[in-house]
């Protein structure tokens, strides 16, 4: 009998020192889970980060592109504001209507957030395309005028 005793008594340490290890490899567990969550953070706020880096490069190139494209314009029009023939006058005005166009897009590119970015961008990427439409179409109609 007292070997039985003796036999239950380490079968119950044994069982106590395994949920010991129960609760450890929970614990472990655990802590693995938080490191986990924890990475997918600081990769989640490096990512955030980054996209936000990007936007904010985007609008800087996109502001610049737009602003030597006006300077390009705003030279042409002081240009034709030294003639004062009704040509030079047309030419001048329809340049103006590009200049206030472009400077409407600058506007939209600093108001731009990163959800509207993509549509902002495409009604720029038009306007400069619609300008140098429009600055050929100039040259070739007015070409006594800028040479």
């Amino acid at each position: 009998m007292q070997k039985y005793f003796i036999f239950a008594a380490a079968a119950a340490l044994m069982a106590c020192n395994s949920g010991q290890n129960n609760q450890s490899t929970a614990d472990t567990a655990d802590q693995k889970i938080q490191e986990g969550v924890s990475s997918v953070k600081e990769g989640m706020d490096m990512k955030a980060d980054s996209a936000a880096a990007w936007f904010q490069e985007q609008k800087t190139k996109t502001e610049a592109e737009l602003e030597q494209k006006r300077q390009e314009v705003d030279a042409k029009i002081e240009e034709l504001k030294t003639k004062t023939d009704k040509k030079s006058e047309k030419a001048r005005k329809d340049l103006e209507e590009v200049r206030d166009d472009l400077s409407k897009k600058m506007e939209d590119v600093k108001n731009a957030t990163a959800e509207t970015w993509d549509k902002t961008k495409e009604g720029v990427d038009k306007s400069l395309k619609a300008a140098d439409e429009r600055w050929q179409e100039f040259k070739k109609d007015f070409k006594e005028l800028f040479q």
